[in-house]
């Protein structure tokens, strides 16, 4: 993805990434229970979706994020329907901690790999390799590092959900989350490791607090209102979002 439409990592970077991760939990939910697709079907569709975006955001020269975001509710969308088919009780049925450690692993291989990479990248361009801030490079590794951090975030949130209860698991991993971002505020959640860290936190408590408000005997929202809910409030944060950063933008040019 080009570096126009990849945005930096920030406080609205996060806020946008975990509304992204409990919207997707809901929206996974909701696809896999309405589209009648089945697992098999339901991936293929949503793979030609993600390969369309990607193929007309290469044609696209305006500077913004949105072809990013819808990216990354695909690919939640399509680790939500995942993780459920390997762990659910009508997939594959494998034990959530056994396959969570094996999805934390491969993570870390894929996260890894990644930054790997990147150093090898700065050192042919005689940059800082100690140095390396921002946002990750939006390629396929990311998207597949991004996949399994989906898949491992459903997993163990619904583990969490099983053992500490539907209603405590949300406001622990919530805490927990806001412990992370706040421990590597600054230069630590622009480091590769720390960055996939997080996404793993990001998507856990995404998965516990999107399934809370599902279903929530308080809320009495169901599946297909928090999914309209969590997506209109995901909606309008990457929106003003984008409406702030132009307006900043118009603001220095006129200095």
């Amino acid at each position: 993805m080009k570096d126009i439409h990849t945005p930096s990592i920030g406080k609205h970077y996060w806020a946008a990434i975990t509304l992204a991760s409990i919207f997707g939990t809901n929206l996974g939910d909701f696809y896999a229970h309405n589209s009648g697709l089945g697992i098999g079907g339901g991936l293929l569709l949503l793979t030609a979706i993600f390969a369309l975006v990607k193929f007309i955001e290469q044609t696209d020269k305006a500077p913004h994020y949105y072809y990013y975001w819808l990216a990354i509710i695909i690919i939640r969308t399509a680790a939500t329907n995942i993780a459920d088919f390997l762990a659910g009780r009508h997939g594959m049925h494998i034990d959530r901690m056994l396959l969570s450690v094996v999805l934390a692993l491969l993570m870390a291989g894929l996260a890894w790999s990644s930054h790997s990479s990147a150093r090898s990248a700065a050192r042919n361009r005689d940059n800082d390799v100690d140095n390396m801030a921002g946002s990750p490079k939006a390629n396929g590794t990311f998207w597949l590092t991004m996949l399994v951090a989906g898949i491992f975030g459903t997993v163990f949130g619904d583990l969490c959900s099983h053992t500490l209860g539907s209603g405590e698991a949300p406001l622990l991993l919530a805490a927990t989350l806001a412990l992370v971002l706040y421990a590597g505020r600054g230069r630590a959640l622009a480091t590769t490791a720390y960055y996939w860290f997080a996404i793993a936190i990001v998507r856990t408590a995404g998965t516990a607090i999107g399934d809370w408000i599902a279903e929530s005997q308080q809320l009495h929202l169901g599946l297909s209102v928090s999914t309209m809910c969590t997506g209109l409030l995901f909606v309008m944060t990457v929106i003003l979002w984008d409406a702030l950063i132009r307006t900043r933008q118009r603001t220095d040019t006129a200095v």
